[in-house]
C-alpha cells in the first residue's frame, strides 16, 4: 500500500473516532431571577387549578342545587301524628312489690308491641294494607310532583315500599314509649288522608294482635270447661238412665226405707217369738192360738228373708253393673248393688260439679288476665290538615349542600397537596 494511502486511512480512522465520541452536555445554571419566575409560574398555575376546581366542585353543583330547589322542586305538605300502645293495666304501681312487678311486666310487653308496630310501619305489609284503603300511586304520581320526586306510573310493591321510605318516617321514643309519625305528600288533603289511613291500619294491627293474644290465653281454659261439661252431661244421662231403669228416683232414700222396714220386721218377729214361748208354757202345740201365731211367725220370717235378699244378702241372680255403663235390659240387682252403682255415679257427679266450678273460675280468671293484657292504640295527636308547605327547605338545603361541597373540596385539595409534598 502506498504511503499516501496509509496516511489517508489513518486520518479517516481518526476523524471517525472523533465523530463517534459524544460531545459533553451543556449545564444551564439558573440564576435567582429565573428560578423565582419559574416558581411564580408554578404557583400561578396551581392557584388557577385550585380556583377551577372550586368552580367545578363547589360553585356549579351549588348553583344546580339552588336552581332545582328554587325553580323545579315541588312543595310538600307534612302531617305529624303522635300515638302510643297502651294497656288497661298500664298504671302507676302502688307501694307493694307485686304491683310493681306486674306493672313492669306490662310495660315490657307494651314496649315489645311498640317495636313491633314500628317494624310494621316500615314493612311492605303496610303498603299492601294501605292500598286497600287509599290509592298511593295516585297520591305520588301527580302533576304537582317534580321530575325527581314523582313516582313512576306502574311501580312494583318493592319499588313503592322503597319510594315510601322517603316520605313516611316513624320515630319511637323509648323513654316515653311515644311514636311520632311524619308523612309528606304534594297536597294537604292527601297528607291528612294518608296519615289517617296509616293510623287506622296500625290500630287494626294492634287490635288483631291483642285479640289473638286474648284467644290464645283463654283457649286452654275454654277447652277445659268444654271437656268437663261433656263429662258432666254424660254422667247426668247415666243417672237419668239408672233412675228410669230402676224406677227409683233416690236409691239412697229407698235403701233407708228398706232398712227401716227390715228393722221393724225383725222387731215384730222378736215380739211374736216371745209370745210363742210364753203361750207354749201353758198351751199345747196344737192349740189354735199357737198355730195362728206360728203361721204369723213363718210369714214374718219369709218376709224378712225376702227383704234381706233385696238388700243383697240372698242369692238372687243378677249381673252387677260396672261403673257408669248401664244396660236398660238388666234386672235382678239387689238394693246394695243398685245403691253401690248410684253412689259411684253420685261421687263422680259431685267430683265433676266441683271440677266444673273450678274450670269456670279458671276461665273467669283467664278472661280477667286477658283483659288486663289487652292492647289498644292511643292517638293523642291526630292528623290535621296542613295550611302551609314545610318542605323542601330551599335556603337551608342549599346552604347545607354548599358547606358540604366546600368540605369535600377542601379535603380533596388537602389530600392532593400532601401527596405532592411526599412525592417531591
Amino acid at each position: 500500500m502506498a504511503p499516501d494511502a496509509q496516511t489517508k486511512k489513518r486520518n479517516d480512522d481518526t476523524k471517525s473516532a472523533q465523530e463517534a465520541k459524544p460531545e459533553p452536555q451543556k449545564v444551564h445554571v439558573l440564576n435567582a431571577n429565573e428560578a423565582q419566575k419559574r416558581t411564580m409560574r408554578a404557583q400561578a398555575r396551581r392557584r388557577w387549578l385550585t380556583r377551577l376546581s372550586f368552580v367545578f366542585l363547589v360553585i356549579i353543583p351549588t348553583a344546580l342545587t339552588a336552581a332545582y330547589y328554587f325553580h323545579f322542586a315541588s312543595d310538600r305538605y307534612a302531617v305529624e301524628a303522635k300515638f302510643a300502645v297502651r294497656s288497661p293495666s298500664s298504671s302507676v304501681p302502688s307501694g307493694d312489690l307485686l304491683s310493681m312487678m306486674t306493672t313492669m311486666t306490662s310495660a315490657g310487653s307494651t314496649m315489645s308491641d311498640s317495636y313491633m308496630l314500628v317494624d310494621f310501619i316500615e314493612s311492605r305489609d303496610l303498603i299492601d294494607r294501605l292500598e286497600e284503603k287509599i290509592d298511593l300511586v295516585a297520591i305520588y304520581n301527580t302533576d304537582k310532583a317534580d321530575f325527581l320526586t314523582k313516582l313512576k306510573p306502574d311501580p312494583t310493591s318493592e319499588e313503592l315500599r322503597s319510594y315510601m321510605d322517603r316520605w313516611v318516617d316513624i320515630y319511637f321514643d323509648t323513654a316515653s314509649q311515644i311514636m311520632t309519625l311524619h308523612v309528606q305528600t304534594f297536597d294537604p288533603e292527601s297528607a291528612q288522608a294518608l296519615s289517617a289511613a296509616i293510623l287506622e291500619v296500625a290500630s287494626d294491627l294492634v287490635n288483631q294482635v291483642s285479640e289473638q293474644a286474648r284467644f290464645d290465653s283463654m283457649a286452654s281454659a275454654e277447652r277445659e270447661v268444654a271437656r268437663i261439661e261433656e263429662q258432666l252431661d254424660e254422667h247426668r244421662q247415666a243417672m237419668v238412665a239408672f233412675r228410669d231403669q230402676r224406677q227409683d228416683v233416690d236409691p239412697e232414700a229407698s235403701a233407708g226405707a228398706q232398712i227401716q222396714l227390715l228393722t221393724e220386721l225383725e222387731g215384730q218377729l222378736s215380739t211374736a217369738r216371745a209370745r210363742m214361748n210364753s203361750l207354749l208354757n201353758y198351751l199345747s202345740d196344737d192349740a189354735p192360738t199357737v198355730r195362728v201365731l206360728r203361721n204369723e211367725i213363718d210369714s214374718m220370717e219369709r218376709q224378712l228373708e225376702e227383704q234381706r235378699q233385696r238388700l243383697g244378702t240372698g242369692n238372687e241372680a243378677g249381673a252387677p253393673v260396672q261403673g257408669g255403663d248401664l244396660a236398660m235390659g238388666q234386672s235382678g240387682l239387689t238394693m246394695s248393688e243398685r245403691l253401690g252403682i248410684y253412689e259411684g255415679l253420685s261421687v263422680d257427679m259431685e267430683f265433676l260439679r266441683q271440677a266444673y266450678v273450678t274450670a269456670l273460675a279458671a276461665r273467669e280468671g283467664a278472661r280477667l288476665e286477658a283483659d288486663k293484657q289487652q292492647r289498644y292504640l292511643a292517638s293523642f295527636v291526630r292528623p290535621s290538615l296542613p295550611e302551609k308547605s314545610l318542605y323542601p327547605k330551599r335556603v337551608q338545603t342549599t346552604i347545607v349542600f354548599f358547606c358540604f361541597a366546600v368540605m369535600i373540596w377542601g379535603i380533596s385539595l388537602m389530600i392532593i397537596y400532601v401527596v405532592r409534598e411526599h412525592a417531591s
